[in-house]
């Protein structure tokens, strides 16, 4: 009897107050190194950063596929991916950032990084930064400095 009370009270706080959670979804990009191959460590690196992130910070979290491409695409980041961010907000994203790493040839690491934020609704850039590329001395190094990164994220989000 305790349990349902409690359960009613639980969903009536959030009927009472229309409690909307926010969904961040997030698109990483491996440019510059061949499609074949597994996944580079740096780029799952952000990836498990960014989702941790934004998920201890409250946030619904969402990632797509990671995407490979032989080079740096051309143009504008958010005519680029477009269709992709369509798509984030058709599946209820209200905000999509992408983590676009840019490998040289033979590189393990990144030689740059490109990180931009999107609303969805109304789709527009709400933040984007250059970052180069580092060579840490452990992984925890690494994962630190992400998470300081990716929290950087968080004001931007409404």
């Amino acid at each position: 009897m305790v349990k349902k009370a409690a359960a009613a009270l639980f969903f009536a706080v959030f009927f009472v107050f229309n409690v909307e959670a926010t969904m961040v979804s997030f698109f990483i990009i491996e440019t510059g190194i061949p499609s074949e191959g597994g996944r580079r460590t740096h780029s799952m690196q952000w990836e498990n950063t960014l989702l941790d992130v934004f998920f201890d910070a409250g946030y619904i979290v969402s990632n797509a596929a990671t995407l490979r491409l032989d080079s740096r695409p051309s143009g504008e980041m958010q005519k680029v991916y477009e269709s992709d961010i369509a798509e984030a907000r058709s599946t209820g994203a209200n905000y999509f950032i992408i983590a676009q790493l840019d490998y040289s040839s033979g590189s393990l690491s990144p030689q740059a990084i490109t990180l931009v934020m999107f609303s969805t609704n109304p789709n527009k850039k709400l933040y984007e930064r250059q970052i180069a590329g580092k060579t840490y001395r452990s992984t925890k190094e690494e994962v630190d400095e992400l998470t300081i990164i990716a929290r950087g994220l968080i004001p931007y989000i409404n």
